[in-house]
């Protein structure tokens, strides 16, 4: 089987200002002051969250300084943090605010919470509008869906060359310019969340998300299942919490259906005043009388990680996504092209993937070279 990845390395590569890291936080912050800005959806006063982030930014040079290394809890935090302090060491007298990355922004987020004692649920109201914020910035009222008009026809004659596409990105562009599915392991914007879909599962318990939201379909990219967060580790769990959801929530439920006792004490949960007890207990009520329902699962993790054959690996920065570079090393894989921008990031794939590279099974090329070849060029 053939498989290719590819990350926001190949938007970068149609339009080599717009989708920058840089350009999207720059754009988040003038999006703030748009007179369309959908406040009604993000934060009702933008201003509010542009001042946040101008914040958020200031604190950084405290956070490579190691003031916040006493707020970092667990190891996801503090791996990041360390990982942030690398990153941004060697620049921080001059700093920009659009070079720190978005994602990072969220890790600040997180350290400074935890130094002020902000807790949940306001710890991720923030964290959610700036999650939002950022979707609006990344669409770019739709511009972004318009980037395959420009690939070239070698390049589309590549893309069909392939069993399997992966893409970290939440655009269409290879669908609309191939025509063949796609599997989005991050999301993808056409996709709702869970808890934005009045028909998901999650939305049939008593407490149904959706009663709080009043969904602007003209924004429906911002309901969407895209993930964002800094840590490798928190998006596998994000990848990972439909699937054991479903097979703790399908198990309980075959339970409840044979057991008398089971049944008598998931009977009970329902009335428990702990939500998520409560909810456990309606959730496997729903599954037992109808055993089609099941917590979506959209980001096709799985599959990936069962791949078999050749990968190759376009576009795709290991920054932030070492969760998917493990699961490369661990599969049935006869060979891995990765294509680097830079003779360095030759090192670090070597590194993040030990197994592969033991028995030579790593190959590289020049994404330079990959290009100009798509466009004809010596």
């Amino acid at each position: 089987m053939r498989n290719l990845l590819v990350g926001n390395g190949i938007n970068i590569q149609f339009n080599r200002t717009d989708y920058t890291s840089q350009q999207i936080v720059l754009r988040i912050l003038k999006n703030f002051d748009r007179d369309d800005f959908p406040s009604h959806i993000i934060v009702n006063y933008p201003y509010l969250m542009k001042n946040y982030m101008g914040q958020l930014y200031l604190e950084a040079r405290e956070m490579v300084a190691g003031e916040y290394d006493k707020y970092a809890f667990g190891s996801a935090e503090k791996a990041s943090l360390s990982e942030f302090k690398e990153r941004y060491a060697s620049k921080i007298a001059g700093l920009k605010m659009t070079e720190i990355g978005f994602e990072d922004y969220y890790l600040i987020h997180d350290l400074l919470c935890h130094k002020t004692n902000v807790q949940n649920p306001e710890q991720f109201y923030i964290r959610e509008a700036m999650r939002i914020a950022y979707l609006y910035s990344i669409y770019n009222d739709g511009e972004i869906n318009q980037l395959h008009l420009d690939y070239p026809e070698a390049f589309v004659d590549y893309l069909s060359g392939f069993n399997n596409i992966f893409t970290t990105n939440y655009d269409s562009n290879i669908e609309l310019a191939v025509g063949l599915d796609v599997f989005h392991i991050h999301g993808q914007f056409d996709k709702k969340s869970d808890v934005y879909n009045a028909a998901s599962f999650r939305n049939q318990l008593p407490d149904s998300p959706i009663r709080d939201f009043e969904v602007d379909e003209n924004y429906y990219y911002l309901y969407s299942n895209a993930l964002t967060t800094y840590c490798g580790e928190y998006k596998e769990f994000q990848l990972n919490q439909h699937s054991q959801a479903n097979s703790c929530v399908e198990k309980m439920a075959a339970a409840y259906l044979s057991d008398p006792n089971m049944k008598r004490e998931v009977d009970s949960w329902t009335k428990c005043p702990n939500q998520l007890t409560a909810n456990l207990g309606y959730a496997i009520q729903l599954k037992a009388a109808n055993q089609s329902l099941a917590f979506s699962d959209d980001y096709h993790f799985d599959k990936f990680k069962s791949i078999t054959g050749t990968l190759e690996i376009l576009g795709l920065s290991p920054w932030n996504d070492f969760h998917i570079f493990e699961a490369i090393d661990a599969a049935d894989l006869e060979k891995c092209v990765y294509y680097y921008h830079s003779e360095h990031q030759c090192a670090t794939i070597e590194t993040l993937l030990p197994s592969l590279s033991k028995r030579g099974a790593v190959v590289f090329e020049s994404a330079n070279s990959f290009w100009g070849n798509c466009y004809g060029e010596e």
